[in-house]
């Protein structure tokens, strides 16, 4: 690697990472805004990422691990696991939806991944809440949460269709997370 090349990898991260911040449009980031930002060879996108799409996927995951982290930090100790639940998956779909072109790329290649990531977060919550479940159970729990979730992330018309909800909509969105964490959580903890 050569000495002008040095940090490049990070210089695009940074650049792909603020252009996300700042763009309406994912469209509009192309790999020569990247680089140009990044001040590097068009070349070393690829080389360090493969892709810009793989660049996109990576910047949404580190943003939303973030965020994650963000919201995990606040807890006060004394909170109900279904309020944090609720909170971090509000959270979560807030950021999602304000940067909903960025995180359809995410949401798709979590799809791909078997939801491993995003469900894996959330199991904490359930052990908590299902105290006497098994882990083959949690996982069930865990996908009947999250799949509708991934899916409204990337689908946002044909589920405002379906359930009415505008979900770019910060108050609507939040009422239709709190009805299907309830729909899904009582009836498991009936069982």
């Amino acid at each position: 690697m050569s000495l002008e090349n040095i940090g490049a990898k990070e210089k695009i991260f940074q650049a792909v990472l603020e252009l996300a911040a700042s763009e309406e449009n994912i469209e509009n980031i192309t790999s020569r805004k990247i680089a140009k930002k990044a001040n590097v060879n068009l070349a070393l996108i690829n080389y360090y990422y493969q892709s810009k799409e793989k660049l996109l996927k990576q910047a949404a995951e580190i943003k939303m691990a973030s965020i994650i982290n963000q919201v995990l930090g606040q807890n006060d100790g004394n909170e109900d696991a279904v309020v944090k639940l609720k909170r971090l998956l509000g959270t979560t779909a807030d950021f999602s939806f304000r940067h909903n072109d960025i995180f359809r790329i995410a949401v798709a290649g979590e799809l791909k991944e078997g939801c491993k990531n995003s469900c894996e977060l959330v199991m904490p919550f359930l052990r908590e809440i299902f105290k006497n479940k098994s882990e083959s159970e949690l996982k069930i729990i865990v996908l009947q949460l999250m799949l509708p979730f991934h899916h409204i992330v990337l689908y946002p018309d044909v589920y405002k269709n379906y359930f009415h909800t505008d979900f770019f909509d910060e108050k609507q969105r939040t009422q239709m997370i709190n009805k299907m964490v309830d729909s899904i959580l009582p009836k498991m903890e009936e069982k």
